[in-house]
């Protein structure tokens, strides 16, 4: 998103102005004088992580005149205030402030002003910036088809799972299929917002399209509720010893193919041997063994996966758990590698899971890699599990470890190490 922020960073608490562009076609949203409290109708979440700065969004139930963040370092009484920006979107109620200046692995708390009023604080409304060098351990989450409609999705349970996480993964993966049916700006509060909202609010995350976001118009509804890298669509960032690599597989293709693509063998080469580790995701499986069809236009990347040192795909859209066996650059398993639990030495491998039992399951299916009207060639699974789930990685050095995750018990089910 082209938002433009103004930062002023003091040691006083002051108010500001945002002066927001009224959206003359939104007739439902109230628009209240400076000084009248708003309602908070949507809980700060984060994006944007790195080693100096951060950005937190939230709603409110109308449009205000100002906002502002108000944050400081643990154990630390000196406190910030940053000015912030109403978001052309939604009625212009989305409230954002970008901070910057922060000290790299460092914790803060942080309280959330709109209209001069105090909306959200407390020992829950935390972040820790990103750290500075790739020495750092760290862990995130992953899951996709997240937000279904709430009468059959169990969203809230996945959430809570991860906040009952002994440690706390430092962000997460958003793997296509965000919001159902259609990826509606409208549905984005109770389909996601409101289950995930005690993860959202000390945990930044990064989402990639899936083909019901694109039933609707992503640059109206996916990118304004998001504030990601790049163009939004494609984009990486760092984090530590990790380059991650997050794609959009649109619905058939990829969006704009030849320039993805293009940018995606760019990416990978700028960075060749720079990280420890790659990690691709996106929403359409390649080769799969579920009730899912093989995409031909994931496939058809293989080459470059393995060739470039991409270490993990992630996807979701097939709504269950799969772990494939390593794949070489051709789409063959590897048949040399006996133990699928332990992998050394990887190198021009890569492998791929699929975590889309977010939100929702398949209900009409069930795990049969022997049945080959669901898996031509089971011999290419090194585990499956039709359960509610999602990923939980941690990376320290030159090692890491997996987990797939039961959201409904919190019991690890699967489980693998990669070691350098």
């Amino acid at each position: 998103m082209n938002r433009k922020v103004v930062l002023i960073i003091t040691f006083l608490l002051i108010i500001v102005a945002c002066k927001p562009t009224i959206d003359n076609s939104s007739t439902t949203v109230k628009i209240i004088p400076f000084g009248e409290k708003p309602g908070l109708l949507r809980q700060p979440y984060l994006q944007m992580a790195s080693p100096t700065g951060i950005t937190i969004t939230w709603k409110t139930t109308a449009i205000t005149k100002n906002c502002y963040v108000e944050f400081q370092e643990k154990n630390q009484f000196a406190k910030t205030v940053v000015k912030g920006n109403i978001v052309n979107h939604e009625g212009n109620i989305l409230n954002e402030v970008a901070l910057i200046n922060l000290k790299p692995s460092t914790t803060y708390y942080y309280n959330i002003y709109s209209n001069g009023h105090l909306l959200a604080s407390g020992l829950e409304y935390y972040f820790t910036s990103a750290p500075n060098n790739n020495k750092t351990a760290f862990s995130f989450y992953a899951l996709g088809d997240i937000g279904a409609e709430e009468k059959s999705s169990f969203a809230s349970e996945p959430a809570s799972r991860i906040k009952e996480l002994e440690k706390k993964p430092d962000f997460g993966l958003g793997l296509g299929d965000i919001v159902y049916p259609k990826g509606e700006s409208k549905n984005y509060d109770n389909h996601l917002f409101k289950p995930f909202q005690e993860v959202f609010k000390n945990t930044p995350f990064y989402p990639v399209t899936g083909n019901h976001d694109w039933l609707s118009d992503p640059e109206k509804n996916f990118e304004k509720e998001w504030h990601l890298p790049g163009n939004e669509h494609y984009y990486s960032y760092t984090y530590s010893n990790t380059l991650f690599i997050g794609l959009d597989s649109s619905n058939g293709n990829f969006y704009k193919v030849e320039e993805q693509i293009s940018w995606l063998k760019n990416t990978l080469e700028v960075n060749k041997n720079k990280y420890d580790w790659i990690i691709v995701y996106l929403h359409h499986n390649g080769k799969s063994c579920t009730y899912k069809e093989d995409y031909e236009h994931v496939k058809a990347l293989y080459k470059i996966f393995a060739n470039n040192g991409v270490d993990l795909v992630l996807n979701g859209h097939a709504h269950t758990y799969e772990r494939l066996k390593p794949f070489d650059f051709e789409g063959n398993v590897d048949a040399s590698i006996k133990n699928q639990n332990q992998y050394t030495n990887l190198k021009n491998r890569f492998i791929s899971i699929t975590i889309g039992a977010g939100g929702k399951i398949e209900k009409k299916w069930k795990v049969n890699i022997n049945d080959p009207k669901n898996c031509p060639d089971g011999t290419i699974v090194a585990h499956s599990e039709h359960v509610p789930s999602f990923g939980l990685i941690s990376i320290n050095g030159r090692k890491l470890n997996f987990e797939g995750i039961n959201s409904l018990t919190g019991k690890k089910f699967d489980d693998f190490s990669i070691t350098k």
